[in-house]
């Protein structure tokens, strides 16, 4: 079997139908492919969505690649997506969100490129859709790579893709073979698991060709407010530093392209206690081994204002965003953060 869509489920019944009908609207052979739906313990009917998606497929004549679905209690994207990994018996796996969708048509393309070249890791662009507007814009993505298969630490350097384990396809015997998965229970799991993931590449990738339709919406996920995220970027911006001092060499390029990631998503920490509300920091940010925050020629201007402020003084920095921005909510407080 050449590929495995790995759909994560929950509570997304809305959306559901129209993410299945564009992983079959892919052109495959049905021995090529196979669908796992992993319902991560939904409370609407996506599962009777599910069912319904089957029961019509049954009554066609037509041959069909197999439909798997795995039910769990609900322990998050993370989790769903890794338990779906676990069932997958393709040579590539494609973790597409159930509230997205796919363009008509793509995959053989980008299998084809994959196996003839061998590739650990295939990305490639895609579209931002505001679901609430009825508008779809396509995402820039700087690649001075120029389309050329490339090693890890090089594709890391030259080629702007956002951290989005859906912009990619991954070899099964690759992922296996460094361990790697979704950190379990987190928010923004994606900025943990997409780096790393690209720096161990050996042959990567970028195909040109918007496939992928994120859809946003005020409701989603990414846009709600929750104190756990500011836990949990600070989490993953202590895993990425550890990875970096460990796989990097000192003064490299490389390295400081996970510095200045952790930098990016510590701010966006700082951030997010504001939009909630909260304008202490849970625990003591002058401990952090990345703190103060890099401030190197790898930083656009921007960057270099925004992480001068924050070394300056991270309440100084929380009390100016608190003037821009109003929060979502009244909270009360905040985990510490480990």
């Amino acid at each position: 079997m050449r590929l495995s869509f790995i759909i994560p489920i929950y509570n997304i019944s809305k959306w559901l139908g129209r993410c299945l009908a564009s992983v079959r609207n892919q052109g495959l052979d049905p021995d090529d492919y196979e669908i796992i739906c992993v319902n991560d313990g939904s409370t609407d009917d996506s599962r009777q969505v599910l069912e319904d998606f089957l029961a019509r497929e049954a009554q066609s004549d037509v041959k069909t690649a197999p439909v798997i679905i795995i039910d769990q209690e609900n322990r998050g994207l993370s989790a769903a997506r890794n338990a779906g990994f676990k069932k997958a018996r393709g040579n590539y796996v494609w973790w597409v969100d159930g509230d997205d969708s796919l363009e008509s048509c793509f995959a053989p393309r980008l299998l084809e490129r994959a196996e003839k070249e061998r590739l650990d890791v295939l990305c490639f662009g895609l579209n931002m859709v505001d679901e609430d507007k009825g508008t779809s814009t396509p995402y820039k993505i700087i690649d001075k790579t120029n389309g050329r298969t490339v090693k890890g630490e090089e594709f890391l350097l030259n080629c702007g893709m956002p951290a989005a384990a859906w912009a990619a396809i991954y070899r099964r015997g690759f992922i296996e073979r460094y361990g790697l998965q979704f950190l379990d229970g987190a928010y923004h799991e994606d900025q943990e698991f997409t780096p790393r993931a690209y720096f161990f590449a050996r042959r990567i990738a970028f195909e040109n060709l918007n496939v992928y339709n994120f859809y946003q919406r005020a409701a989603s996920i990414t846009n709600s407010k929750n104190p756990k995220k500011t836990d949990d970027l600070l989490n993953i911006c202590q895993i990425l530093w550890n990875f970096a001092m460990e796989h990097t060499q000192i003064e490299s390029a490389i390295r400081y392209t996970f510095i200045n990631r952790v930098s990016y998503l510590f701010s966006q920490a700082l951030s997010n206690l504001c939009r909630c509300g909260l304008y202490e920091f849970p625990g003591d940010y002058k401990s952090l081994p990345y703190y103060p925050l890099s401030v190197n020629k790898y930083l656009n201007k921007t960057e270099r204002y925004k992480f001068r402020l924050i070394n300056k003084s991270v309440p100084l920095y929380l009390k100016m965003y608190r003037k821009f921005v109003k929060p979502t909510r009244p909270v009360n407080k905040l985990r510490t953060h480990a």
